[in-house]
């Protein structure tokens, strides 16, 4: 009882702010100083073990936080999830368009360069044609169609295309039944010889399909119209059909 009650006036001098510089202190067991003061003074002796109950508490709290921290160091930092792609990732190879805001259903036939390095365009007015050196529809980058505005027998497939809006919807099929949804972005209009080739054809990160037509006034002695018309879109949907 008497090294109880030594203990428990060691810890009243402590609390109290008595303990004089030449009087040892007490073992801290890791409390900081605030931490001594907020202490109960009160001690239990079971056989020749004496308990502490804010010490106690203390270290039980400091063991749980120690065992927390070592189940989280054995936990495996998560894996970046792999991006999943669809079948038609790389585009597909169309085959129909349609432009429900101009009433046109079409089929697509492929067109490639002429002789002097311009783009081909189908022969018939009724036909889309897209450009099978560059990028599918549906694939990164700028996929590109085109269409005559008129021909001999008057206005082509194309012939609206000046009406569309932003927001409207052009859809291409392939055929095997996946249908691309694109959306309109932009609208430009580009004299016939100096169109920005890298925007229309160029690289790109989005799923862009760029449709492209004659406008403007005719030039008789060039045989063409003075102006190309582009409409910008770009990939909003696929679904199968």
């Amino acid at each position: 009882m008497k090294f109880l009650s030594a203990i428990l006036l060691t810890f009243i001098l402590a609390s109290c702010g008595g303990m004089n510089e030449s009087s040892p202190e007490p073992e801290r067991d890791d409390l900081t100083r605030s931490e001594e003061e907020a202490v109960t003074v009160s001690a239990s002796e079971h056989g020749n073990t004496m308990t502490f109950p804010a010490i106690e508490n203390k270290k039980r709290a400091q063991k749980e936080k120690d065992e927390s921290s070592e189940e989280e160091s054995n936990i495996e930092p998560s894996q970046p999830v792999e991006p999943v792609y669809s079948a038609s990732s790389q585009g597909i190879t169309p085959e129909t368009i349609e432009i429900p805001a101009l009433d046109v259903k079409a089929d697509i036939t492929q067109v490639g360069l002429k002789d002097d390095g311009a783009m081909e365009v189908p022969e018939d007015g009724d036909l889309v044609g897209w450009f099978n050196r560059g990028v599918k529809p549906g694939g990164a980058g700028n996929s590109v169609l085109a269409g005559h505005v008129d021909d001999r027998t008057g206005p082509a497939i194309f012939f609206d295309l000046k009406d569309l809006e932003i927001g409207d919807v052009i859809k291409v099929r392939d055929g095997d039944g996946t249908e691309l949804t694109f959306e309109v972005k932009s609208r430009e209009i580009y004299p016939y010889d100096d169109a920005p080739i890298s925007k229309v054809f160029g690289p790109s990160s989005s799923r862009n399909l760029n449709l492209i037509t004659c406008t403007g006034e005719f030039d008789r002695d060039q045989g063409t119209h003075r102006e190309r018309l582009v409409v910008f879109t770009e990939l909003i949907e696929e679904t199968q059909t």
